[in-house]
């Protein structure tokens, strides 16, 4: 019976270096996006964000943009179905290269809709996901800016925000300005009235060819800006609000956090820690009597 006693020792030690292995590569973050842009500023379409290896690289400057790429430049969407029904798009892309990378979108308000809104200035969106820190060590956003033919925001490093050190633990809570240093051309569309998202009367599915390369610094067409021109929400543009390329540095257009949530699901080896501590509990009681 010795060995019987030794082997449930042996089996509680095990499950406690489970546990501990457990919490340490998996654990639940929240990201909360703001826009910080007064009224009559920018807005964005919901943020598309992905957790990788490090390998996921959605975009270089002076590149030429990816189908999923133009897709979320020009129309904000992370999926989409060509004639074909065959699924395209940045998500796409990602999980065809990184099937254990996650993603996940970010828009305003609570809960989560099948068509959620863009993030007009001075709103919050917040979700929380249970990432893996094994194969999610690494952070990306992207997002359309509105209104534009084919603006967007992101990070060209895949490897500027790292969320997990090597042995997996969370490297600490994060706050990430964006600003127009983080504002790009995709180069897949002409800027102008003609396929502008956001803009009432324009047909978006207009797409006069662009610059070809993703380039940056390059302003907003003029034209999205007349007094006649309405957003989708009815409002006006303030031109004295949208000037990202003068001062790209210091033009505050987002903050994003990034949290680390306390752990709430009991670790999956908790039962068989907990039936070996009964065992040996069971069989201490039996040897005394």
């Amino acid at each position: 019976m010795k060995f019987v006693t030794r082997n449930l020792l042996a089996l509680a030690v095990s499950a406690v270096g489970a546990s501990f292995a457990f919490s340490a590569q998996a654990t639940t973050i929240q990201i909360t996006v703001t826009n910080n842009q007064a009224s009559g500023g920018l807005a964005i379409t919901p943020l598309y964000t992905a957790f990788h290896d490090g390998s996921f690289d959605a975009f270089d400057l002076g590149g030429t943009a990816s189908a999923g790429l133009e897709l979320i430049a020009e129309t904000g969407m992370p999926r989409g179905v060509l004639p074909d029904n065959t699924p395209f798009g940045i998500a796409v892309e990602r999980e065809a290269q990184l099937p254990n990378s996650q993603g996940t979108v970010i828009a305003a308000g609570a809960p989560m809709t099948s068509n959620p809104p863009p993030i007009q200035p001075g709103e919050t969106g917040s979700t929380t996901l249970h990432v893996d820190a094994n194969s999610a060590v690494y952070f990306t956003f992207l997002s359309m800016l509105l209104p534009s033919n084919d603006h967007f925001i992101g990070n060209d490093n895949p490897l500027a925000y790292q969320l997990f050190d090597d042995a997996g633990n969370f490297t600490g809570n994060r706050t990430i300005n964006v600003t127009g240093a983080q504002i790009y051309d995709a180069g897949t569309e002409a800027n102008g009235l003609t396929g502008a998202a956001f803009i009432q009367g324009a047909d978006i599915t207009a797409s006069p060819a662009g610059e070809g390369t993703i380039q940056q610094g390059i302003p907003l067409s003029s034209e999205l800006f007349g007094p006649d021109v309405l957003l989708a929400t009815g409002d006006t543009l303030n031109p004295s609000l949208i000037d990202f390329t003068s001062n790209p540095g210091a033009f505050n257009l987002l903050t994003i956090e990034i949290s680390e949530l306390a752990p709430v699901p009991l670790p999956a080896s908790a039962p068989l820690l907990l039936g070996a501590l009964g065992l040996i509990g069971w069989r201490s009681r039996r040897k005394a009597a």
